[in-house]
């Protein structure tokens, strides 16, 4: 039986990061970000540099602040009559901020939600990916195991005359089989941490998620409660003189704190929009010093990170792979070789179950090959460019997408 020639690695696109304008502008509101190797100096240097416009904004903020609470306090008591205002202007204004508001909203809803949510699902498109070839690690293990077992008993169903030469035909054979098994137990044990380390990967940015909403959207919902408070007060007194009483109360226990909480929750997410946009501007290179400086140049971790984010190097996982495959070859060449010869010499009823697995194997390692390493590439999400990020939001394109549209399919 005949297996199926193993696929050559086809040419791996790329698609460099792209940042949007805006992320330029935020970088060159701070410094350059530092190598991983900086000093301490270096740190602080790099975040003071980034925090000229935040501190900035909270200044204007808590000037803001003040000017609120010194409007509630300070009234200015005058004896003549005044023509009762119009309440219809003050209405207007505040249904016009809660639609905003609400439109504001909606926004980060479509956008920077879109952004965490394809996050997600390229994390789970991921996790599925290495979980699949986790379990084809597993059936090729068992497959090579069983062809062991299958070799062992021939020479024992052979004729006495003959059974040194058939041990010694079936131990080439055998040894080919260990070597494939060998070669797919690197790339177990490689694979074997991968699911739990993506799961985590996950597990985080769903609860970085969760904190980037909540930061973005309590703001906006303290300013509805506000405009709301607003509109009430407007409408129950179209005289002006309750609802100047009710805004003067209410102005130093939600106008003011509201006031300080918008800024505050503007001058973090410039600062960390600041931060990552400096890093996002050279990101393959940041990303792959900070890997080379937690797990060293030379390991595997830094091998396929640079691999899967450049396109370039060795990947350790396609080289244990094309190992076992030519292991496998040669095993299946020589089995179909002596097999017809060894059944009619021998007692032996093997060879369509050694073929079997032989194919078997070659089935999972073409699937490893295909669907999780032969074109990785890493592509930036535009749907993922939403105002809750940076700009440099990357999506895992699965390998196997990436090879049916060069296949034309």
């Amino acid at each position: 039986m005949e297996l199926p020639a193993f696929p050559t690695l086809p040419p791996i696109v790329r698609h460099p990061w792209e940042a949007t304008w805006w992320v330029g502008a935020l970088q060159r509101l701070g410094k350059e970000f530092p190598s991983p190797d900086s000093s301490e100096e270096e740190w602080k240097s790099f975040f003071v540099g980034c925090s000229a416009a935040p501190a900035a904004i909270l200044a204007i903020g808590f000037v803001l602040t003040l000017l609120v609470l010194c409007c509630g306090c300070c009234r200015r008591e005058t004896n003549h009559r005044r023509r009762a205002p119009s309440c219809v202007p003050s209405f207007c204004f505040g249904l016009l901020s809660v639609v905003m508001v609400l439109a504001g909203a909606f926004i980060y809803w479509e956008t920077g939600s879109k952004a965490l949510n394809t996050a997600q699902s390229e994390l789970q498109n991921a996790y599925d990916n290495v979980t699949q070839a986790v379990s084809e690690g597993s059936k090729m293990k068992d497959v090579g195991a069983s062809m062991l077992k299958n070799l062992d008993g021939i020479p024992l169903t052979c004729p006495f005359g003959i059974q040194q030469q058939v041990k010694q035909e079936v131990k080439k054979i055998a040894n080919q089989v260990k070597t494939f098994n060998e070669a797919v137990d690197e790339f177990d044990n490689l694979m074997q941490p991968l699911p739990s380390k993506v799961k985590d990967v996950q597990d985080h940015a769903s609860g970085i998620g969760q904190l980037t909403a909540a930061g973005l959207m309590a703001p906006l919902a303290l300013v509805l409660l506000s405009c709301l408070t607003v509109i009430a007060a407007v409408s129950c007194s179209c005289t002006g003189r309750c609802a100047g009483c009710c805004l003067r109360s209410l102005g130093p226990l939600l106008m003011a704190p509201t006031v300080l909480v918008i800024t505050v929750a503007a001058a973090v997410q410039l600062e960390l929009g600041i931060v990552t946009s400096s890093f996002c501007e050279n990101v393959d290179n940041n990303t792959l010093a900070f890997i080379g400086h937690h797990f060293k140049y030379d390991s595997e971790e830094y091998q396929l990170s640079k691999y899967y984010i450049t396109g370039e190097g060795r990947n350790p996982l396609l080289v244990d792979l094309q190992n076992a495959s030519e292991q496998l070859d040669d095993a299946n060449q020589t089995i179909s070789a002596y097999g017809h010869e060894v059944e009619k010499l021998c007692s032996w009823r093997g060879l369509e179950e050694l073929q079997a697995g032989a194919a078997e194997a070659k089935s999972s390692l073409t699937f490893g090959w295909h669907s999780i390493f032969a074109s990785p590439t890493w592509l930036v999400s535009k749907s993922a460019r939403g105002p809750g990020t940076s700009g440099c939001t990357g999506a895992w394109r699965s390998p196997s997408a990436s090879l049916s549209e060069t296949e034309g399919i």
